[in-house]
């Protein structure tokens, strides 16, 4: 095995047991709740196949469904998260005048900050609105939904910059 197979399977983990046991139990107010595992899939290797990227956020997904006792919520979030991706790795790169293929990792070191944020948030964003949306799965609850999506996503973005911070070391 590669190193960095080896390394994407020990942060799928990481991430993974980080959300299950530390940040679901960590929300405020009923309204921002903490997905933190999203900051994995926003990190995934550019280069890897659409096809991979689907299969890895769907893995994902439905471990945190059947940890979360949610019916597929989480994994179709995810699916459709991996689903935009490529098109927002494209703009990112557009809009720090890169080539796509020249993009080594998506991370804050390696982008910068604010393409990062923009980059995470928007992706954050949609998961969330996603999941929240089926949750409440009527249009009777949408101001809900959108408190909950607007404050999680900040939560959410929050965590993933500081684990960026803390345990991603520069490449550069």
């Amino acid at each position: 095995m590669n190193k960095n197979l080896i390394n994407s399977i020990v942060a799928f983990i990481g991430y993974f047991l980080f959300h299950v046991f530390v940040a679901r139990k960590m929300y405020l107010g009923g309204v921002a709740f903490n997905y933190v595992y999203v900051g994995y899939l926003l990190t995934l290797n550019p280069s890897i196949t659409k096809s991979q990227s689907l299969l890895v956020a769907f893995a994902m997904g439905l471990l945190i469904d059947w940890f979360e006792y949610s019916p597929g919520i989480h994994a179709s979030a995810c699916v459709f998260l991996a689903f935009v991706r490529p098109y927002l790795i494209g703009l990112l790169a557009a809009r720090t005048r890169v080539d796509v293929e020249e993009i080594r990792e998506i991370s804050i070191r390696e982008v910068d900050f604010i393409n990062f944020t923009l980059y995470a948030g928007m992706l954050i964003l949609f998961h969330h609105f996603i999941v929240f949306s089926l949750e409440a799965w009527t249009s009777k609850l949408l101001w809900l939904t959108l408190q909950k999506t607007f404050f999680s996503t900040i939560f959410t973005l929050i965590s993933v910059i500081l684990v960026q911070y803390l345990f991603f070391s520069s490449k550069r």
